[in-house]
């Protein structure tokens, strides 16, 4: 129970200094929206020192940035050098047999990097860490060559509690995958100078967020609040994760992120609360100088790997200022380049933008039109989708998978949320603007608006615009289940492509993908189910193959990198896992009900002609325990595997090396990641409050075992 306290004191403290600073930091925001935040800071003195020092930059670099009151406008130098500056930045992931995480952190010098402590808990911890430089997309949107690195803590580790200072400090080991040379990545320089920072300034995070490929947030965090140990900054971005360097506009690193806290701040034009994610970082100064009484302290080899990089910024002389990082030890990368979200371009008609003077911005919509004609209908349809470059395609691999769909659809029930003995679990609920993306169904099909297709033991909802389901819900029935799956022994995957998939009739086929694109890029996808063939194949023989077959319908498919199934082994098996750990072993009714769907995110998500690859898939699965209600949440990446190309036909040779991340997570991140609502008692029982977990969002628990997927038991 320690760690659910640690957690809870934790957040009540953040609370609270986001309470008692509210009215400061709407002072604040308010003269950031007049563009007057260099008057935010009561600290005239600091504000001096920052305005001088940042117009000395301007002028030693040559930047070409305005001067004045709103001190706003960037120089050039500023892209190239924070292209430089994240090369520092590795994504952490720590294997222990106490708890597994992952997260974020950067060099402090040539041999020691820095994140938090409730990212590293302490030397044991480190001993297995790996940290990973260059995880992130190349400027064609394909994710580069990465280099791993061991710790070592033996040579140097020193930490402060998440209560105190929450930093965790290690020497880094020997490289174990890939080229690079830990030269390669540069390092960032700490200091306590006080002229780094000035409240309603911008701030910049490079970070993981979610565990995903490097990304920056650029100058839309405020820094709003500031205390003697930590500064606060707002932003309506998803917040970074624990260990990520927080900068001002010279590349100086002015925090340490840890935290972040969705609250309901600003109102809008009707009073209506804006929710606002509130992050803290460790002020770097307030580490400097722990740093500086603890040094005395340490063994003499230890003392001069630290003292080397709390020198770095003393080393400068006396009205030098500008590049805190040491000199550029560039490799053969390319030219940076900015792309929009999902690394997507503009498209424009070329000659009606030559006749407009390249003013012209051409946006392309698809468009169906429906026409039917009495009760049963003629449907026609004139698909307006843009015409795309001819590609190679190749043939999909055969299957022996081919079934025959019932095409009498009246007789599917479809999920019922009363599956659960005493209680009901309604379908996730799409809030704010992902409500209005449901796709409805046909006119004439019951209760068309809701969009609801009804299968058999299952039932999902399309996203109109994306063309992938926005979720499936299955009830599952362990005592079939079960019995299916012990016959072997092993967990059964989806296996090969089969032979036929289904459009439903119910619902407008320019709702979701259809074979023409899974066959023009087999290069790359397989059709994955979201609900699996397996899950709802329970009841008598008939329904059991009605419901296989209606997992082969294109509504229940989303493009899955041929390796997913493979490398996904806790993902696939976790509903077998909980049915025999969770449901039957608590002697309770042999029942769960899983919900399951993609993540999409705009700014990581790859896209493949008008269709955006998600990069993860979540599921949340819900069973009765002795205890009452209980629920565990999963979140798996595919971006790491989106690279890799298949090569002929049939079943890929194995990989050398798969990073395919699976993480345990909160019901409610999962919500803040798909505008999906599942409801207050999915919410109330989810099992990740039940033991110590990092804060929501921040650090994520890795699954690395079957077990991880139940909370241990004290």
């Amino acid at each position: 129970m320690k760690g659910i306290h640690i957690m809870d004191s934790r957040q009540a403290r953040l609370e609270k200094i986001v309470k008692d600073s509210e009215e400061e930091r709407t002072r604040i925001r308010t003269l950031v929206e007049e563009k007057r935040w260099i008057e935010a800071d009561p600290d005239r003195n600091r504000v001096a020192r920052y305005v001088a020092r940042k117009s000395a930059t301007q002028k030693r670099r040559g930047g070409e940035a305005r001067q004045g009151d709103t001190l706003d406008w960037q120089a050039a130098w500023f892209l190239p050098e924070g292209a430089q500056v994240r090369r520092a930045i590795a994504y952490v992931e720590v294997f222990d047999a106490r708890s597994a995480t992952t997260g974020s952190g950067f060099m402090i010098s040539p041999e020691l990097f820095i994140t938090n402590q409730h990212v590293i808990m302490d030397a044991a911890a480190a001993k297995g860490a790996q940290i990973v430089f260059d995880r992130e997309l190349d400027d064609v949107a394909r994710m580069q060559p990465t280099t791993t690195f061991s710790l070592d803590p033996d040579r140097f580790s020193l930490f402060s509690d998440e209560t105190v200072l929450d930093y965790a400090i290690v020497a880094v080991g020997s490289r174990t995958i890939g080229n690079g040379s830990l030269a390669d990545f540069s390092y960032c320089i700490i200091s306590d100078r006080p002229d780094k920072h000035v409240l309603g300034m911008p701030v910049n995070i490079i970070q993981h967020p979610n565990g995903a490929p490097k990304m920056i947030t650029v100058r839309n965090n405020r820094l709003t609040y500031r205390t003697e140990r930590t500064l606060l900054y707002e932003t309506d971005t998803e917040h970074g994760s624990s260990g990520s360097p927080v900068f001002n506009d010279e590349w100086e690193v002015v925090a340490l992120h840890h935290y972040g806290y969705p609250f309901l701040e600003p109102k809008d034009e009707t009073g209506k609360k804006i929710p606002i994610t509130v992050n803290e970082g460790v002020r770097i100064s307030a580490i400097y100088k722990d740093l500086e009484a603890r040094l005395p302290t340490l063994a003499a080899d230890k003392q001069a790997l630290l003292r080397k990089a709390l020198d770095f910024t003393k080393q400068v002389s006396p009205g030098v200022v500008g590049k805190r990082l040491a000199p550029p030890r560039r490799s053969n990368d390319g030219s940076e380049s900015f792309l929009l979200p999902g690394g997507r371009q503009l498209m424009h008609d070329s000659q009606s933008n030559e006749k407009a003077g390249g003013q012209d911005l051409r946006v392309v919509i698809p468009i169906e039109v429906i026409v039917r004609v009495g009760a049963t209908g003629v449907v026609a349809a004139t698909d307006a989708r843009p015409a795309v470059e001819p590609m190679l395609r190749k043939a999909l691999a055969p299957g022996g998978e081919k079934v025959s769909i019932d095409q009498d659809y009246t007789n599917r029930s479809g999920y019922k949320t009363n599956f659960i003995p005493g209680v009901s679990i309604p379908l996730p609920e799409p809030q704010g603007k992902l409500a209005k993306q449901v796709a409805p169904l046909r006119p004439g099909e019951d209760d068309a608006a809701a969009g609801e297709l009804k299968y058999e033991h299952f039932s999902l909802k399309m996203h109109k615009s994306k063309r992938i389901a926005m979720f499936t819900a299955t009830n599952i029935d362990g005592r079939h289940y079960l019995k299916v799956k012990r016959e072997t022994g092993e967990v059964v995957e989806d296996g090969a492509e089969g032979e036929t998939w289904y459009k439903d009739p119910r619902i407008s086929a320019s709702f979701y993908i259809d074979q023409t694109f899974y066959s023009g890029w087999s290069n790359l996808f397989d059709r994955g189910h979201l609900t699996r063939r397996t899950d709802p194949t329970w009841g008598s023989n008939d329904e059991a193959e009605r419901a296989n077959a209606d997992t082969f319908h294109f509504t229940n498919c989303s493009p899955q990198h041929f390796r997913f199934n493979q490398t996904t082994r806790y993902w696939q098996g976790a509903e077998q896992y909980v049915l025999e750990n969770g449901a039957v072993a608590e002697g309770s009714e042999n029942k769960i009900t899983v919900f399951q769907g993609p993540i999409f995110d705009d700014a990581v998500d790859q896209w493949a002609d008008d269709v955006q690859i998600p990069s993860s898939f979540f599921k949340v699965i819900v069973w009765r325990g002795k205890d009452g209600l209980r629920s565990v949440g999963l979140v798996v990446d595919q971006a790491q595997l989106l690279s890799e190309e298949r090569h002929g036909l049939g079943k890929p040779k194995p990989a050398e090396f798969v990073d395919v991340s699976q993480w345990r997570v909160s019901i409610k991140s999962i919500q803040d990641r798909t505008d999906l609502d599942f409801g207050d008692d999915v919410r109330r029982a989810d099992t990740i409050k039940q033991e110590k977990q990092p804060v929501a969002g921040e650090a994520q628990v890795k699954v690395n075992s079957f077990a991880d997927l139940l909370p241990k038991t004290a």
